[in-house]
């Protein structure tokens, strides 16, 4: 049911998703700003969150005067209805601001679906496409083995795509082919490359863009013309175009860039093509330093430099952790006593330790995930753990009133009498500091025991 540390033992050079706010350099001693209104231009790339305006990585952008250059309408005039929640996108304008100019539609896989493995996971051109709970598809339309794909997503793995939605197609665009991922090799003579298990031929395509030197390990898209292989595999894709994905920033003063870990380095890690350093005065919210390693989920601000972003601040966007004994499982879904209305999906990317037996009611376990619809849990990590009665819960505040409760998840903790407060360091606070510091959107961990009547809450702390 799960592939054993499949995210954190990814190889070296393996796929990115990347989300990326940037404000550009002022110069010449200068910071007028767009207009002279102290607004520098700016671009966010990364996945689309939600409507009424457009927002993307949570962040909401007004387009009122917005051009939109989507798949049918590449130099403009398209329109936001022609965009959907799980696209990727890349927005020019200002992130101070809050405000969108223009709105590009990321590169998609394109092709057919050459297998179909379970209910997660399907393959397209050589690439597994990754589908999880939250995954959207058009009209609610699940595509089957030979049909016509588009899919939108980021690079989370060698010849891995984490859907975010697909759309089954009728006909063929043009070009029939594209797909974005990782070279893992290349043969200069050929003129060939691998993409998952796809080999593309680049000789005759355009290379204006890319770098000199090997590619492997890049990040990259593609668009084709034709396939060689038994239908419907595509065993080797004729390119027409080749150029590296995600951002290419030499130089700036402000970036935000989320994606996963697909290298440790000595003095920090990488996203996609971004090497990140961290330092001492590096801030991390949803964790530690410690808890980096290949395939976790970050996001990395800070300036960039030479090619390289010095970190400021990593934030974990897996950061929803709860620990407590299991009160039910249903096929690939668990729920946790004491934490009613939470639900727990597993996966088969969820890494477990532990132990390898089937999870069972009342088995002790700790979980590390990624908020889904409603009150759930998308668990990147469950670890069995030894029977204890410790709960603890931790997640983005939801609701907060000083004088009753802090809800997490759907679960209203009350604020009574010999309730332990702390700040984002460990150290005791009143309850007043607390609720300054608890605003809707924050972090907290909530620790208690659970006891026959339920949970029994003891302490609440302000991550950072």
């Amino acid at each position: 049911m799960f592939v054993r540390s499949f995210q954190r033992w990814l190889a070296a050079g393996t796929g990115v998703a990347l989300a990326v706010a940037i404000a550009a350099c002022g110069g010449g001693g200068s910071s007028g700003g767009i207009g002279g209104t102290g607004i520098e231009p700016s671009v966010a790339y990364g996945t689309i969150t939600n409507f009424g305006s457009v927002w993307v990585n949570g962040v909401e952008y007004s387009t009122t005067n917005t051009t939109f250059k989507t798949d049918d309408h590449p130099s403009g005039g398209g329109s936001q209805s022609e965009l959907r929640v799980g696209m990727v996108v890349r927005v020019d304008g200002a992130v101070s601001a809050r405000r969108a100019d223009t709105i590009t539609e990321d590169e998609s896989l394109k092709g057919l679906v050459e297998q179909v493995i379970g209910t997660d996971q399907i393959v397209v051109l050589g690439q597994t496409v990754r589908i999880d709970p939250a995954t959207a598809f058009e009209g609610g339309v699940r595509p089957g083995l030979t049909d016509r794909v588009e899919v939108h997503g980021q690079i989370a793995g060698d010849g891995v795509i984490a859907a975010g939605f697909i759309e089954k197609k009728t006909t063929a665009p043009t070009p029939p082919y594209a797909l974005k991922g990782i070279v893992r090799s290349q043969d200069t003579a050929a003129q060939t490359l691998q993409i998952g298990t796809l080999v593309v031929q680049y000789a005759g395509a355009t290379l204006s863009n890319m770098p000199l030197g090997s590619w492997v390990g890049l990040q990259v898209n593609v668009k084709g013309t034709s396939c060689g292989g038994v239908f419907p595999v595509c065993g080797t894709l004729v390119a027409t175009k080749l150029e590296p994905a995600g951002a290419s920033v030499s130089g700036i003063s402000q970036a935000e860039i989320e994606g996963v870990v697909v290298t440790i380095n000595a003095d920090g890690f990488t996203i996609g093509n971004q090497r990140v350093v961290t330092t001492g005065s590096t801030r991390y919210e949803g964790g530690v330093a410690s808890d980096i390693a290949v395939g976790t989920e970050v996001e990395a601000e800070g300036s960039i430099s030479g090619g390289v972003l010095t970190a400021t601040k990593v934030s974990f966007r897996d950061g929803t952790r709860l620990e407590g004994d299991i009160a039910t499982v249903s096929g690939n879904t668990l729920t946790i006593a004491g934490l009613p209305g939470v639900t727990v999906t597993l996966t088969s990317f969820t890494e477990r330790n532990g132990g390898s037996g089937a999870l069972a009611v009342g088995n002790h376990v700790r979980v590390r995930g990624k908020a889904g619809a409603g009150n759930s849990i998308i668990a990147t990590r469950l670890d069995l753990r030894s029977a204890d009665t410790r709960v603890e819960l931790q997640a983005a505040v939801q609701a907060a009133s000083p004088e009753s409760s802090v809800r997490l998840i759907g679960v209203d903790i009350a604020t009574g009498v010999g309730l332990v407060y702390r700040d984002a360091s460990g150290g005791p606070i009143d309850r007043t500091a607390f609720f300054a510091g608890a605003t809707v959107g924050k972090l907290v961990k909530a620790r208690g025991t659970l006891g026959a009547g339920g949970v029994t809450w003891s302490e609440l702390e302000l991550e950072n």
